[in-house]
């Protein structure tokens, strides 16, 4: 399974947006949406992203997943998974269970 080096930024609040941002073969690779629900603002910037083929990296798609303690996760239905640590200073606890949804473009 191929994987790529990137970042996840989550905004806190009514809207709740997320950009998750990776580089693959030099081409930026930008999953961004909405989650729900988002307790608090958070930044990773040592995020994985593992897929089956580039061409999974494309369109709309649903994940559901987990925020906190240490880490973040992301599993999006078609296989694909955006994983990565909290910063020890801005671990949370308690962890709470995510979904949302999200599209791929290219940057």
């Amino acid at each position: 399974m191929p994987s790529a080096k990137g970042n996840i930024i989550i905004q806190a609040g009514h809207d709740s947006k997320f950009v998750a941002t990776f580089l693959i073969d030099g081409i930026q690779y930008l999953y961004s949406g909405h989650v729900n629900p988002c307790q608090h603002p958070f930044s990773v910037n040592k995020a994985t992203l593992k897929y089956n083929s580039i061409d999974d990296l494309t369109g709309t798609w649903t994940f559901t997943g987990q925020v906190g303690i240490f880490k973040v996760t992301f599993n999006i239905k078609n296989g694909t998974v955006a994983t990565g640590p909290l910063p020890k200073n801005g671990q949370i606890n308690p962890a709470w269970s995510v979904d949302g949804y999200g599209t791929w473009t290219t940057g």
